[in-house]
């Protein structure tokens, strides 16, 4: 048969999904979606905020934080940052359940000193294991997506605020290092350190809504750069690590990883860290841990002579 559409006739976007048992397909919206026009952007928002409220009085924190993070982003797309920020600190705020966590976060163990001028960065209290024990694996990481969003899309004029998120970031990214397996605990060693292994029985990113795999990337390696450029650069060590086990094992992706550990060599070098830059990059000239370009169970095809 022929198929026909109602080219004058377009659907509105209603505040609950249609029932697609009922749906007839007689027009393109039906078929194919466009992006939400800017005039229904209210409505989603407030089905947003109807359903955070309804998690809410549910307690189902994990959930609102996940809705709160999506929302900020949203608030982000329709350039109403100030809104962005405050969805992102209540999120921040849930996760640690305590008020205004972006800025009192702190208080679990002495203030953080200021970056120097030299290649010798500062010593930092591992707050990792207690952001681990206090907030969970998935609490860890949704924070340090979110702090990270603060830094790339909020604080973007004051570079100490921006510093401090990324600090705050990198802290809960390393906290997924302090589980079960025994992952170094001191910044330089993880100079020639690769994971092969992070959480063994826990796949990160089978829900793209709790963990999604390309922000978390994203996140992390804004990150790394930023804390770089402040000359923070032992801390970023631990970070590269986990972002080159992102890409490398999870990801595959080449081309980020010879981009990761280009990067490290040159931190390397700032850290004075020489023979382990030469290492790096003698590594990186002789294609050595490069992720696989063969899928996982395919065989190579011998060439016939």
């Amino acid at each position: 048969g022929k198929v026909e559409f109602c080219l004058g006739t377009e659907e509105m976007h209603m505040s609950t999904p249609p029932d697609l048992s009922q749906e007839n397909f007689r027009v393109f919206s039906s078929v194919e979606k466009s992006k939400l026009p800017y005039s229904q952007l209210g409505l989603v928002i407030s089905s947003f905020y109807q359903t955070i409220d309804v998690l809410q009085d549910s307690n189902q924190r994990s959930l609102k934080v996940q809705l709160l993070h999506s929302l900020g982003s949203l608030f982000v797309f329709a350039e109403k940052k100030r809104a962005a920020f405050k969805c992102w600190c209540q999120a921040l705020d849930d996760i640690f359940r305590k008020p205004d966590a972006l800025h009192t976060w702190k208080e679990f163990g002495t203030s953080i000193p200021s970056a120097t001028n030299n290649s010798s960065p500062p010593v930092f209290k591992d707050y990792s294991e207690e952001f681990l024990s206090k907030l969970g694996i998935w609490g860890c990481l949704q924070g340090a997506v979110i702090a990270a969003k603060i830094a790339q899309f909020i604080k973007t004029a004051n570079v100490k605020q921006r510093t401090n998120c990324c600090i705050l970031s990198a802290l809960l990214f390393q906290s997924l290092l302090r589980t079960t397996l025994l992952h170094p605990k001191a910044e330089h060693s993880y100079a020639q350190y690769e994971i092969t292994q992070l959480l063994p029985g826990i796949e990160l990113f089978t829900d793209q809504f709790r963990a999604d795999i390309c922000s978390v990337i994203a996140s992390l390696y804004y990150v790394i750069r930023e804390l770089h450029y402040a000359k923070y650069n032992l801390i970023v060590l631990p970070l590269l690590a986990l972002y080159q086990y992102f890409v490398t094992v999870i990801c595959q992706d080449i081309v980020r990883n010879l981009e990761a550990r280009i990067l490290k060599a040159e931190i390397l070098i700032d850290l004075g860290f020489f023979s382990e830059a030469s290492y790096e990059i003698f590594q990186i000239f002789h294609g050595k841990n490069l992720p696989s370009t063969i899928p996982a169970g395919y065989k190579t095809i011998a060439k016939v002579k």
